[in-house]
């Protein structure tokens, strides 16, 4: 059975250039139906930036994912 939400090295940055800040840095997970899953972290470790990236909700084009990949 695959996952319902597959989210794969997701990265997450705003601007551009030398001025581009990583706010998310290789965030890996699979989510199945029926399941729940927590994002842990300090505060600024970007896991409203990683939810916000899934709901596509992020401020577009300020925001941008250099790599990585979300598939529900």
């Amino acid at each position: 059975m695959s996952a319902l939400l597959q989210v794969r090295d997701l990265a997450v940055s705003f601007g551009s250039g030398d001025a581009a800040v990583q706010a998310v840095k290789q965030v890996s997970f699979d989510l199945d139906a029926g399941e729940a899953v927590a994002i842990v972290g300090e505060s600024g470790s970007g896991k409203s930036v990683t939810a916000l990236s899934i709901l596509q909700l992020l401020p577009y084009p300020q925001a941008r994912h250099p790599r990585g990949s979300i598939v529900f």
